[in-house]
């Protein structure tokens, strides 16, 4: 169907945009985050895009990156889970963080987004947990550069945890160590330095 559209800002509300396509005005709905990134309007933009076609009606979803509408598909491919709530989703958590959060299986994080309950959120996690690439979570979204995919240090993990952390917040942190030849406790003490300075 539509996979992207490029055109011109002509209007931002707290729902999307509508972008001008040579002279065509496409209502897209967005995450918040990305209404906030997208740009002034007169600007040019490019944004990936998901069809979605009820009975009640034809929308247009759409995303500032491809690894967003990925997520958008395996989110509306969950029974129970629908655009809105799946766009609230990726509104409220970046992919990154939405991947740490299944990962740890946070249900606080995910329920962080409005209109989505615990069991809601504990089906997206019971879905998704094996789909969820590990290395692209993994990765800063400052570099494009290859990392090893790393396994949590499971103790500084729950050490964290019990120091007051999300399991989320706890697991991203610990993963993006190298912990080639620290000590578990190495690896909390620079766990807690990381969030203490907001890295």
């Amino acid at each position: 169907m539509i996979s992207f559209l490029r055109g011109i800002i002509a209007s931002k509300n707290e729902n999307g945009l509508v972008i001008d396509v040579n002279g065509v005005g496409f209502s897209v709905n967005m995450p918040t985050s990305d209404i906030a990134k997208s740009g002034a309007v007169g600007e040019e933009i490019t944004v990936h895009t998901y069809f979605h076609v009820s009975e009640m009606a034809m929308q247009l979803y759409g995303f500032l990156t491809a690894e967003e509408i990925d997520y958008f598909n395996k989110l509306i491919s969950i029974s129970g889970i629908g655009p809105k709530a799946a766009l609230a989703v990726l509104g409220t958590l970046s992919v990154q963080d939405l991947a740490f959060a299944i990962i740890a299986e946070d249900v606080k994080a995910i329920t962080r987004a409005p209109g989505v309950g615990p069991k809601a959120a504990q089906r997206i996690i019971l879905e998704l947990k094996g789909k969820i690439d590990t290395q692209a979570a993994v990765a800063t979204s400052q570099t494009n550069s290859v990392k090893t995919v790393v396994r949590a240090d499971t103790g500084a993990v729950n050490a964290l945890i019990a120091l007051g952390a999300s399991p989320s917040e706890a697991q991203k942190t610990v993963m993006q160590i190298d912990a080639t030849g620290l000590t578990t406790e190495d690896v909390i003490k620079e766990a807690l330095r990381r969030m203490s300075n907001g890295i």
